[in-house]
Protein backbone atom coordinates (compact mmCIF):
# COMPACT_ATOMS: atom_id res chain seq x y z
CA UNK A 1 0.00 0.00 0.00
CA UNK A 2 1.38 3.73 -1.11
CA UNK A 3 2.19 6.12 1.87
CA UNK A 4 -0.40 8.44 -0.02
CA UNK A 5 -3.06 5.89 0.15
CA UNK A 6 -2.02 4.91 3.75
CA UNK A 7 -2.43 7.92 5.45
CA UNK A 8 -5.31 8.77 3.15
CA UNK A 9 -7.35 5.02 5.18
CA UNK A 10 -5.69 6.35 8.23
CA UNK A 11 -7.02 10.02 8.13
CA UNK A 12 -10.76 8.53 7.30
CA UNK A 13 -10.48 6.01 10.26
CA UNK A 14 -8.73 8.62 12.86
CA UNK A 15 -11.63 11.19 11.91
CA UNK A 16 -14.08 8.28 12.77
CA UNK A 17 -12.15 7.64 16.27
CA UNK A 18 -12.26 11.31 17.21
CA UNK A 19 -9.45 13.37 15.95
CA UNK A 20 -10.51 15.94 13.48
CA UNK A 21 -8.13 16.72 10.61
CA UNK A 22 -8.23 20.28 10.28
CA UNK A 23 -6.79 19.99 6.90
CA UNK A 24 -9.20 18.08 4.83
CA UNK A 25 -12.36 19.53 3.52
CA UNK A 26 -15.37 17.96 3.72
CA UNK A 27 -15.25 16.02 7.33
CA UNK A 28 -18.11 14.90 9.08
CA UNK A 29 -20.44 17.43 11.43
CA UNK A 30 -23.12 16.94 13.66
CA UNK A 31 -23.51 13.36 12.41
CA UNK A 32 -23.83 14.10 8.41
CA UNK A 33 -21.51 14.39 5.92
CA UNK A 34 -21.08 18.13 4.38
CA UNK A 35 -21.85 19.29 1.12
CA UNK A 36 -18.89 20.44 -0.49
CA UNK A 37 -19.36 24.15 -0.50
CA UNK A 38 -18.00 26.37 -3.57
CA UNK A 39 -16.46 29.68 -3.69
CA UNK A 40 -18.16 31.11 -6.46
CA UNK A 41 -18.84 34.82 -4.83
CA UNK A 42 -18.03 37.11 -2.09
CA UNK A 43 -21.68 36.07 -0.32
CA UNK A 44 -19.80 32.43 -0.36
CA UNK A 45 -16.65 33.69 0.75
CA UNK A 46 -18.54 35.09 3.73
CA UNK A 47 -20.49 32.20 4.84
CA UNK A 48 -17.70 30.10 4.49
CA UNK A 49 -14.84 31.88 6.38
CA UNK A 50 -17.50 32.90 9.20
CA UNK A 51 -18.37 29.00 9.49
CA UNK A 52 -14.74 28.41 9.29
CA UNK A 53 -13.70 31.04 11.92
CA UNK A 54 -16.20 29.84 14.56
CA UNK A 55 -14.24 26.62 14.97
CA UNK A 56 -10.85 28.23 15.41
CA UNK A 57 -11.06 28.31 19.11
CA UNK A 58 -11.45 24.96 19.43
CA UNK A 59 -8.72 24.04 17.12
CA UNK A 60 -6.17 26.22 17.33
CA UNK A 61 -7.13 27.93 20.36
CA UNK A 62 -7.16 32.19 20.42
CA UNK A 63 -4.36 33.94 23.35
CA UNK A 64 -6.67 36.06 25.45
CA UNK A 65 -5.23 39.37 26.07
CA UNK A 66 -8.06 42.36 25.48
CA UNK A 67 -5.23 44.87 25.13
CA UNK A 68 -3.36 43.39 22.72
CA UNK A 69 -6.05 41.86 20.56
CA UNK A 70 -7.43 45.63 20.61
CA UNK A 71 -4.17 46.46 19.38
CA UNK A 72 -3.81 44.49 16.16
CA UNK A 73 -7.49 45.15 14.98
CA UNK A 74 -6.32 49.10 15.22
CA UNK A 75 -3.58 48.02 12.73
CA UNK A 76 -5.81 46.18 10.73
CA UNK A 77 -8.84 48.70 10.66
CA UNK A 78 -6.31 51.25 9.72
CA UNK A 79 -4.64 49.14 6.89
CA UNK A 80 -8.25 48.84 5.53
CA UNK A 81 -8.62 52.39 4.37
CA UNK A 82 -6.08 51.61 1.64
CA UNK A 83 -8.58 48.51 0.25
CA UNK A 84 -10.96 50.08 -2.27
CA UNK A 85 -13.84 48.41 -2.20
CA UNK A 86 -14.82 46.99 1.04
CA UNK A 87 -16.51 43.51 0.51
CA UNK A 88 -15.88 41.98 3.71
CA UNK A 89 -16.29 42.85 7.34
CA UNK A 90 -12.74 42.23 8.29
CA UNK A 91 -11.98 40.76 11.74
CA UNK A 92 -8.48 40.31 13.20
CA UNK A 93 -7.38 38.02 16.02
CA UNK A 94 -4.61 36.35 17.57
CA UNK A 95 -4.55 32.36 17.81
CA UNK A 96 -2.20 31.12 21.15
CA UNK A 97 0.22 29.24 18.10
CA UNK A 98 4.19 29.60 19.59
CA UNK A 99 5.09 28.99 15.74
CA UNK A 100 5.32 32.81 13.60
CA UNK A 101 2.45 32.48 11.00
CA UNK A 102 -0.44 34.21 9.91
CA UNK A 103 -3.21 33.18 8.05
CA UNK A 104 -6.94 34.16 5.97
CA UNK A 105 -10.09 32.33 5.79
CA UNK A 106 -12.48 33.41 3.05
CA UNK A 107 -14.22 36.49 3.80
CA UNK A 108 -11.72 38.46 5.77
CA UNK A 109 -10.78 36.54 8.90
CA UNK A 110 -7.30 37.52 9.46
CA UNK A 111 -5.64 35.34 12.15
CA UNK A 112 -1.79 36.22 13.41
CA UNK A 113 0.07 34.07 16.08
CA UNK A 114 1.08 34.76 18.78
CA UNK A 115 4.38 33.52 18.22
CA UNK A 116 4.45 35.93 15.08
CA UNK A 117 4.27 38.80 17.07
CA UNK A 118 6.52 37.82 19.10
CA UNK A 119 9.45 37.88 16.14
CA UNK A 120 8.26 41.08 14.65
CA UNK A 121 10.04 44.19 15.94
CA UNK A 122 7.96 47.33 14.32
CA UNK A 123 4.64 47.92 13.85
CA UNK A 124 5.76 48.49 10.48
CA UNK A 125 6.81 44.40 10.27
CA UNK A 126 3.63 43.42 11.97
CA UNK A 127 1.36 45.67 9.57
CA UNK A 128 3.04 44.61 6.33
CA UNK A 129 2.78 40.74 7.38
CA UNK A 130 -1.65 41.97 8.12
CA UNK A 131 -1.78 43.98 4.94
CA UNK A 132 -0.72 40.87 3.07
CA UNK A 133 -3.22 38.86 4.55
CA UNK A 134 -6.34 41.30 3.98
CA UNK A 135 -4.87 40.69 0.00
CA UNK A 136 -5.55 37.44 0.25
CA UNK A 137 -8.90 37.89 1.75
CA UNK A 138 -9.46 41.05 -1.04
CA UNK A 139 -8.75 39.26 -4.03
CA UNK A 140 -10.04 36.16 -3.32
CA UNK A 141 -7.11 33.68 -3.23
CA UNK A 142 -8.73 30.94 -1.74
CA UNK A 143 -11.91 31.17 -4.57
CA UNK A 144 -8.79 31.26 -7.53
CA UNK A 145 -6.82 28.31 -5.72
CA UNK A 146 -9.88 26.10 -5.56
CA UNK A 147 -9.93 26.43 -9.16
CA UNK A 148 -7.07 25.84 -9.84
CA UNK A 149 -6.12 22.81 -7.77
CA UNK A 150 -9.96 22.10 -7.14
CA UNK A 151 -10.00 21.27 -3.33
CA UNK A 152 -12.68 22.17 -1.31
CA UNK A 153 -13.04 25.79 -0.40
CA UNK A 154 -11.60 25.16 3.32
CA UNK A 155 -9.28 22.82 2.38
CA UNK A 156 -6.04 25.51 1.40
CA UNK A 157 -7.00 28.46 4.35
CA UNK A 158 -7.66 25.54 7.20
CA UNK A 159 -3.73 23.95 5.67
CA UNK A 160 -2.28 27.08 6.08
CA UNK A 161 -4.26 27.07 9.82
CA UNK A 162 -2.70 23.85 10.28
CA UNK A 163 0.64 24.96 9.46
CA UNK A 164 0.88 23.95 5.70
CA UNK A 165 2.04 26.43 2.67
CA UNK A 166 -1.16 27.07 0.28
CA UNK A 167 -1.17 29.25 -1.86
CA UNK A 168 0.76 29.70 -5.87
CA UNK A 169 3.81 31.35 -6.44
CA UNK A 170 1.82 34.56 -7.86
CA UNK A 171 -0.79 34.53 -5.25
CA UNK A 172 2.17 35.18 -2.36
CA UNK A 173 3.88 38.02 -4.43
CA UNK A 174 0.47 39.54 -4.84
CA UNK A 175 0.02 39.43 -1.21
CA UNK A 176 3.33 40.95 -0.84
CA UNK A 177 3.16 43.77 -3.02
CA UNK A 178 -0.46 44.51 -2.27
CA UNK A 179 0.32 43.84 1.63
CA UNK A 180 2.97 46.63 1.19
CA UNK A 181 1.28 49.42 -0.77
CA UNK A 182 -1.57 48.66 2.37
CA UNK A 183 1.06 49.21 5.09
CA UNK A 184 2.38 52.35 3.11
CA UNK A 185 -1.37 54.01 2.50
CA UNK A 186 -1.37 53.28 6.00
CA UNK A 187 1.87 55.16 7.14
CA UNK A 188 3.96 52.30 7.93
CA UNK A 189 7.55 51.56 6.24
CA UNK A 190 6.67 48.93 3.56
CA UNK A 191 10.58 48.09 4.24
CA UNK A 192 8.69 46.08 7.28
CA UNK A 193 7.61 43.36 4.80
CA UNK A 194 11.38 42.49 4.02
CA UNK A 195 12.98 43.22 7.47
CA UNK A 196 10.55 40.37 8.92
CA UNK A 197 11.46 38.13 6.05
CA UNK A 198 14.88 38.28 7.18
CA UNK A 199 13.90 37.93 10.53
CA UNK A 200 11.95 35.11 9.75
CA UNK A 201 14.50 32.98 7.61
CA UNK A 202 17.31 33.94 10.34
CA UNK A 203 15.20 31.97 12.98
CA UNK A 204 14.57 29.15 10.09
CA UNK A 205 18.69 28.56 9.77
CA UNK A 206 18.80 28.09 13.66
CA UNK A 207 15.76 25.26 13.47
CA UNK A 208 17.65 23.42 10.32
CA UNK A 209 18.08 19.77 11.34
CA UNK A 210 14.83 19.95 13.86
CA UNK A 211 11.30 18.82 13.35
CA UNK A 212 9.36 22.21 13.06
CA UNK A 213 5.89 23.18 11.68
CA UNK A 214 5.31 25.42 8.76
CA UNK A 215 5.42 29.26 8.87
CA UNK A 216 4.76 32.42 7.21
CA UNK A 217 7.64 31.97 4.99
CA UNK A 218 6.68 28.57 3.73
CA UNK A 219 5.03 30.19 0.68
CA UNK A 220 6.83 29.05 -3.10
CA UNK A 221 8.87 32.14 -3.26
CA UNK A 222 11.78 31.43 -1.36
CA UNK A 223 12.36 33.44 1.65
CA UNK A 224 15.57 34.95 0.32
CA UNK A 225 13.67 35.97 -3.09
CA UNK A 226 10.81 37.74 -1.32
CA UNK A 227 13.31 39.51 1.23
CA UNK A 228 15.10 41.01 -2.06
CA UNK A 229 12.22 41.58 -3.99
CA UNK A 230 10.27 43.50 -1.15
CA UNK A 231 12.91 45.60 -0.30
CA UNK A 232 13.66 46.74 -3.57
CA UNK A 233 10.13 47.47 -4.04
CA UNK A 234 9.79 49.34 -0.89
CA UNK A 235 11.74 52.33 -2.39
CA UNK A 236 9.41 52.85 -5.23
CA UNK A 237 6.70 53.02 -2.91
CA UNK A 238 5.12 56.30 -1.85
CA UNK A 239 4.59 56.37 2.31
CA UNK A 240 2.19 58.59 3.60
CA UNK A 241 3.42 60.35 6.76
CA UNK A 242 1.49 59.73 9.91
CA UNK A 243 2.93 61.77 12.55
CA UNK A 244 0.66 60.53 15.53
CA UNK A 245 1.77 56.75 14.64
CA UNK A 246 5.42 57.96 16.36
CA UNK A 247 8.38 55.56 16.99
CA UNK A 248 6.59 52.51 15.55
CA UNK A 249 9.36 50.02 16.71
CA UNK A 250 9.42 51.29 20.60
CA UNK A 251 5.52 51.50 20.85
CA UNK A 252 5.23 48.20 19.95
CA UNK A 253 8.05 46.14 21.37
CA UNK A 254 6.53 47.80 24.69
CA UNK A 255 3.26 46.02 24.10
CA UNK A 256 5.07 42.93 24.03
CA UNK A 257 6.84 43.05 27.48
CA UNK A 258 5.20 39.60 29.69
CA UNK A 259 4.17 38.13 26.53
CA UNK A 260 4.35 34.61 26.32
CA UNK A 261 7.34 32.93 23.99
CA UNK A 262 6.97 29.11 22.71
CA UNK A 263 4.72 26.51 24.11
CA UNK A 264 2.80 27.23 27.16
CA UNK A 265 2.74 25.42 30.23
CA UNK A 266 -1.04 25.19 30.56
CA UNK A 267 -1.62 23.61 27.15
CA UNK A 268 1.29 21.22 28.36
CA UNK A 269 4.64 20.78 26.99
CA UNK A 270 6.85 17.71 25.78
CA UNK A 271 10.01 16.38 27.79
CA UNK A 272 11.57 14.42 25.48
CA UNK A 273 9.05 11.82 24.30
CA UNK A 274 6.88 12.45 27.69
CA UNK A 275 4.03 14.84 27.53
CA UNK A 276 3.65 16.69 31.10
CA UNK A 277 -0.18 18.36 31.80
CA UNK A 278 0.23 20.20 35.09
CA UNK A 279 -2.78 21.24 35.42
CA UNK A 280 -4.44 18.42 34.50
CA UNK A 281 -1.92 16.22 36.16
CA UNK A 282 -1.04 13.72 34.63
CA UNK A 283 1.69 12.49 31.85
CA UNK A 284 2.24 10.29 29.37
CA UNK A 285 5.01 9.00 26.91
CA UNK A 286 5.28 8.53 23.56
CA UNK A 287 7.42 6.19 21.46
CA UNK A 288 10.91 7.29 21.16
CA UNK A 289 11.22 8.53 17.33
CA UNK A 290 7.98 9.25 17.28
CA UNK A 291 7.03 12.93 15.78
CA UNK A 292 5.15 14.38 18.76
CA UNK A 293 2.60 17.08 18.25
CA UNK A 294 0.40 19.33 21.08
CA UNK A 295 -2.51 21.06 19.86
CA UNK A 296 -5.68 22.71 21.12
CA UNK A 297 -7.61 19.23 20.21
CA UNK A 298 -5.46 16.62 20.88
CA UNK A 299 -1.53 15.69 21.70
CA UNK A 300 -0.52 12.45 19.66
CA UNK A 301 2.29 11.30 17.76
CA UNK A 302 3.30 9.96 14.35
CA UNK A 303 5.45 7.23 13.32
CA UNK A 304 8.27 7.43 11.36
CA UNK A 305 6.99 6.10 8.73
CA UNK A 306 4.02 7.74 8.81
CA UNK A 307 1.59 4.79 8.62
CA UNK A 308 0.52 4.86 12.34
CA UNK A 309 -0.47 8.01 14.71
CA UNK A 310 -1.32 7.45 18.58
CA UNK A 311 -2.58 10.38 19.90
CA UNK A 312 -4.79 11.22 23.78
CA UNK A 313 -7.95 13.63 23.54
CA UNK A 314 -10.43 14.08 26.70
CA UNK A 315 -13.89 15.14 25.56
CA UNK A 316 -16.27 13.94 28.14
CA UNK A 317 -16.84 14.07 32.00
CA UNK A 318 -15.66 11.38 34.18
CA UNK A 319 -17.80 8.45 34.21
CA UNK A 320 -18.09 4.41 33.50
CA UNK A 321 -15.56 3.38 31.20
CA UNK A 322 -17.65 0.73 29.71
CA UNK A 323 -20.25 2.81 28.81
CA UNK A 324 -18.12 6.11 27.71
CA UNK A 325 -16.49 3.25 25.00
CA UNK A 326 -20.29 1.73 23.80
CA UNK A 327 -21.29 5.09 23.80
CA UNK A 328 -18.43 5.92 21.18
CA UNK A 329 -18.86 2.49 19.06
CA UNK A 330 -22.59 3.78 18.49
CA UNK A 331 -21.40 7.41 17.95
CA UNK A 332 -18.86 6.54 15.25
CA UNK A 333 -21.15 3.57 13.67
CA UNK A 334 -23.43 6.37 12.59
CA UNK A 335 -20.44 7.75 10.30
CA UNK A 336 -18.13 5.15 9.56
CA UNK A 337 -18.94 1.35 9.89
CA UNK A 338 -16.82 -0.41 12.21
CA UNK A 339 -16.16 -3.91 13.61
CA UNK A 340 -15.62 -4.18 17.63
CA UNK A 341 -12.97 -7.33 17.81
CA UNK A 342 -11.88 -7.01 21.11
CA UNK A 343 -13.30 -5.12 24.12
CA UNK A 344 -12.97 -5.38 27.56
CA UNK A 345 -11.34 -4.01 31.23
CA UNK A 346 -7.70 -3.20 31.69
CA UNK A 347 -5.89 -1.53 34.39
CA UNK A 348 -3.81 1.14 34.03
CA UNK A 349 -1.86 1.65 37.20
CA UNK A 350 -4.62 1.60 39.31
CA UNK A 351 -7.18 3.04 37.38
CA UNK A 352 -9.72 0.93 36.12
CA UNK A 353 -10.14 1.61 32.45
CA UNK A 354 -11.55 -0.09 28.93
CA UNK A 355 -10.16 -1.10 26.01
CA UNK A 356 -11.68 -1.09 22.67
CA UNK A 357 -10.06 -2.84 19.31
CA UNK A 358 -11.93 -1.86 16.18
CA UNK A 359 -11.31 -2.52 13.08
CA UNK A 360 -12.81 -0.09 9.55
CA UNK A 361 -14.85 -1.10 6.88
CA UNK A 362 -15.83 0.68 3.86
CA UNK A 363 -13.73 3.11 3.22
CA UNK A 364 -11.50 2.55 6.20
CA UNK A 365 -11.01 -1.14 5.34
CA UNK A 366 -7.96 -2.20 6.48
CA UNK A 367 -7.23 0.19 9.53
CA UNK A 368 -6.84 -0.83 13.14
CA UNK A 369 -7.49 1.21 16.27
CA UNK A 370 -6.96 0.62 19.90
CA UNK A 371 -8.94 2.79 21.57
CA UNK A 372 -8.27 2.95 25.63
CA UNK A 373 -10.85 4.76 28.03
CA UNK A 374 -9.38 6.01 31.39
CA UNK A 375 -11.37 7.91 33.86
CA UNK A 376 -9.16 10.27 35.63
CA UNK A 377 -9.89 13.63 37.72
CA UNK A 378 -13.31 14.53 36.28
CA UNK A 379 -12.94 13.87 33.00
CA UNK A 380 -12.67 10.66 30.55
CA UNK A 381 -9.41 10.41 28.48
CA UNK A 382 -9.33 8.59 25.65
CA UNK A 383 -5.93 7.27 24.22
CA UNK A 384 -6.36 6.13 20.87
CA UNK A 385 -3.35 4.04 18.19
CA UNK A 386 -4.19 3.41 14.37
CA UNK A 387 -2.74 1.90 11.80
CA UNK A 388 -2.95 -0.25 8.87
CA UNK A 389 -3.87 -3.43 10.26
CA UNK A 390 -1.06 -5.24 7.84
CA UNK A 391 1.27 -3.42 10.31
CA UNK A 392 -1.09 -3.32 13.48
CA UNK A 393 1.27 -5.93 15.24
CA UNK A 394 4.39 -4.18 14.55
CA UNK A 395 2.68 -1.06 16.28
CA UNK A 396 0.61 -2.79 18.85
CA UNK A 397 3.22 -2.82 21.28
CA UNK A 398 3.91 0.16 21.14
CA UNK A 399 0.78 2.10 21.02
CA UNK A 400 0.16 -0.49 24.34
CA UNK A 401 3.40 1.32 25.85
CA UNK A 402 2.22 4.24 25.60
CA UNK A 403 -1.77 4.09 27.06
CA UNK A 404 0.05 2.54 29.67
CA UNK A 405 2.28 4.84 30.98
CA UNK A 406 -0.71 7.40 31.59
CA UNK A 407 -0.21 8.33 35.08
CA UNK A 408 -0.27 11.47 37.77
CA UNK A 409 2.78 13.83 37.43
CA UNK A 410 5.48 13.20 39.86
CA UNK A 411 6.90 16.07 42.37
CA UNK A 412 9.88 16.25 40.22
CA UNK A 413 8.62 17.16 36.88
CA UNK A 414 6.39 19.37 38.08
CA UNK A 415 9.34 21.27 39.72
CA UNK A 416 10.55 20.64 35.32
CA UNK A 417 7.89 22.77 34.12
CA UNK A 418 8.50 26.08 33.17
CA UNK A 419 7.31 29.03 30.90
CA UNK A 420 9.25 31.74 28.81
CA UNK A 421 8.30 35.26 28.76
CA UNK A 422 9.46 37.98 26.58
CA UNK A 423 11.45 40.29 28.76
CA UNK A 424 12.58 44.18 27.48
CA UNK A 425 16.48 45.60 28.03
CA UNK A 426 17.54 48.65 27.59
CA UNK A 427 20.70 48.41 25.78
CA UNK A 428 23.72 50.38 27.29
CA UNK A 429 26.48 52.04 25.29
CA UNK A 430 28.98 49.44 23.23
CA UNK A 431 27.41 46.68 25.10
CA UNK A 432 27.54 43.56 22.52
CA UNK A 433 24.55 41.29 22.30
CA UNK A 434 26.00 38.67 24.60
CA UNK A 435 27.19 40.90 26.60
CA UNK A 436 23.52 42.55 27.33
CA UNK A 437 22.19 38.63 27.38
CA UNK A 438 24.37 37.61 30.36
CA UNK A 439 23.03 40.52 32.20
CA UNK A 440 19.87 40.52 32.09
CA UNK A 441 19.33 36.88 32.58
CA UNK A 442 17.93 35.74 28.88
CA UNK A 443 16.96 32.07 28.63
CA UNK A 444 18.03 32.40 24.61
CA UNK A 445 21.07 31.65 23.38
CA UNK A 446 22.33 34.08 21.66
CA UNK A 447 21.31 33.32 17.78
CA UNK A 448 18.00 33.37 19.29
CA UNK A 449 18.02 36.76 20.75
CA UNK A 450 19.67 37.57 17.53
CA UNK A 451 17.26 36.47 15.30
CA UNK A 452 14.22 37.86 17.63
CA UNK A 453 15.81 40.96 17.83
CA UNK A 454 16.80 41.39 13.64
CA UNK A 455 20.42 41.28 14.94
CA UNK A 456 23.38 39.90 14.00
CA UNK A 457 25.24 37.83 17.24
CA UNK A 458 28.31 40.66 16.96
CA UNK A 459 25.56 43.69 17.35
CA UNK A 460 27.27 46.38 18.78
CA UNK A 461 24.30 48.57 20.65
CA UNK A 462 24.73 52.42 20.84
CA UNK A 463 22.98 52.62 24.07
CA UNK A 464 19.12 53.39 25.11
CA UNK A 465 17.78 50.59 22.73
CA UNK A 466 15.32 48.17 23.83
CA UNK A 467 15.99 44.49 23.11
CA UNK A 468 13.96 41.69 23.25
CA UNK A 469 15.05 38.66 25.92
CA UNK A 470 13.54 35.79 27.64
CA UNK A 471 13.18 34.96 31.35
CA UNK A 472 12.12 31.44 32.28
CA UNK A 473 10.10 31.19 35.11
CA UNK A 474 8.43 27.93 37.04
CA UNK A 475 4.69 27.27 36.81
CA UNK A 476 2.13 27.38 39.00
CA UNK A 477 -0.92 25.72 38.52
CA UNK A 478 -3.88 27.39 38.45
CA UNK A 479 -5.75 24.22 39.44
CA UNK A 480 -5.88 23.27 43.32
CA UNK A 481 -4.56 19.67 42.54
CA UNK A 482 -5.17 17.42 45.34
CA UNK A 483 -1.68 15.23 46.28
Amino acid sequence: MSIRRTLARISIFATAVGIVLVACSGTAESGERKKRDILLSEVDDARIGREAAKSIPAQMGLYEDPELEDYVNKIGQRLLRGVPRMGFNYQFKIVDQAEPNAFALPGGYIFISRGLLALANSEDELANVMGHEIIHSAHRHAAMQQALVGTGPLAMPWARAANMAAYSRDMERDADKGGQLLAAAAGYDPMGMSTFMRQLAQLERIRIGTVRQARFIDSHPGAGERAAVNAARSHEIRRKKVASLGDTRTSYLRRLDGLPVGPRPEGGVFDGDRFLQPDMDFQLRFPPGWNVSNTNQAVGAVSPKRDAMIFLTADQPEGEPEQAAADFVIKTSQEFPVEVARSGPVKIGRIDAWRLQLEGSGRARGVTANVTFIPYRGATYRITGVSPSAVARTYTGRMLSTMRSFRPLTDEQRAKITGMRIHLVSARAGEELEELGRRSGNAWNISTIAAYNGLFTTHRFEGGELVKTTRTEPYRSQAQVPR
